[in-house]
């Protein structure tokens, strides 16, 4: 939990954060909290905006609550009581009240990403932030050249500049990502008259279509494509015109969408004492556990706790030492939830209706405690 003041002595360490995303500013909004001396550097020149959204498992909305934000993410959230699973033919494998799987812990929600950045940024609006910057070179132990010219002096630099993070492959020496054999796609629509509550995933051989309300008519659609290492050949929407209405004509809405390649990261992620991953540059995976956030706001917290409460080379090794099972246990459960996928449609049918409530709900369980 933020507090309004530093913890300890350890306060008020220069920490350059590459990155201006969720995992980014969530950790510039922590640090600062505890008197610690963040600046961002967005290689992108004005705030990224994208046309997605993210579902925000309770999970997670503890976490933006720790952080201090939970409140306005609430307010511009659109409340999610159901989660639905469905196979052939459009025949119900799972289908339960969000609060089976969370309990007391609490509801669940989506929100556009466009304004969970915003309210990132406005929570973040006292920290020096540098657009259209990035890291040119690592002169020395503690000193980076930015793009712009000058010298930056760290205490701590952290890589939050995603899935192709050119601090852990550039600054780490860390593997690039890897493509796994899906694709996706992510879209907002307009005009949906649906069910108003309900994240609902509809499963085909080698395909999966997901649709999470926004409200006032908006729903965010998720789509992967199973093609081993290749693109999807011809018009990606063609592989769903038999999921038939109302999701073709939501894939009209699409666009001028592309499909881009699942990539996952699995590596260490705090190196050389004073350099160290957050998000999806730490841990990128599949998003069938819809964690990506939650991972990422955790990791902002678990780190700023460490910095604040022991010496940088200890503190980013504990720091890892706590992430890491978690991270590992949120990647073993996408991976089983993708391995079903493989099945053929009436075994996998068969077994997501028979133990799908039940992996709903062990599926979650290790992350009702704290990160």
């Amino acid at each position: 939990m933020i507090t309004d003041s530093a913890s300890n002595n350890q306060a008020g360490l220069r920490v350059v954060i590459a990155g201006g995303g969720v995992a980014g500013l969530s950790l510039a909004r922590a640090l600062k909290a505890e008197a610690h001396d963040p600046l961002v550097v967005e290689r992108n020149s004005k705030w990224p905006v994208t046309g997605t959204a993210d579902y925000l498992p309770a999970n997670t909305l503890r976490a933006l609550d720790s952080l201090g934000i939970g409140k306005e993410v609430r307010a511009a959230a659109h409340p999610i009581s159901r989660q639905r699973v469905t196979g052939s033919a459009g025949r119900t494998l799972v289908d339960l009240p969000v609060s089976t799987i969370w309990g007391d812990l609490g509801s669940c929600a989506a929100i556009r990403r466009s304004e969970l950045q915003e309210i990132l940024r406005a929570a973040t609006a006292d920290i020096p932030a540098r657009l259209g910057t990035t890291i040119t070179a690592h002169l020395s132990d503690r000193l980076v050249k930015l793009s712009d010219g000058s010298l930056e002096r760290y205490d701590v630099l952290v890589g939050a500049d995603g899935v192709n993070s050119v601090v852990c492959t550039a600054g780490l020496g860390g593997a690039e990502a890897t493509n796994t054999d899906r694709w996706c796609l992510r879209f907002i629509a307009e005009g949906w008259d649906g069910e108003d509550d309900i994240w609902h995933a509809r499963l085909a051989p080698g395909r999966t279509l997901l649709t999470v309300p926004l409200g006032e008519g908006a729903v965010y659609c998720y789509a992967d494509i199973a093609t081993g290492n290749g693109r999807p050949l011809g018009d990606w929407r063609d592989y769903f015109t038999d999921f038939g209405k109302p999701i073709t004509e939501l894939l009209d809405q699409a666009g001028q969408s592309y499909p881009a390649p699942i990539k996952e990261v699995d590596q260490p992620y705090a190196f050389l004492g004073r350099m160290v991953l957050v998000g999806d540059a730490a841990h990128a995976m599949s998003s069938s556990t819809a964690q990506a956030v939650g991972l990422a706001v955790e990791d902002a917290l678990v780190l700023t706790e460490t910095l604040s409460t022991l010496p940088v080379h200890q503190a980013l090794a504990a720091y890892e030492e706590r992430r890491a099972p978690r991270i590992a246990w949120v990647r073993a459960q996408s991976r089983r939830h993708n391995s079903t996928r493989n099945l053929s449609p009436a075994v996998r049918d068969r077994v997501r209706r028979l133990t799908g409530r039940r992996l709903a709900v062990a599926g979650q369980r290790s992350l009702l405690a704290m990160p």
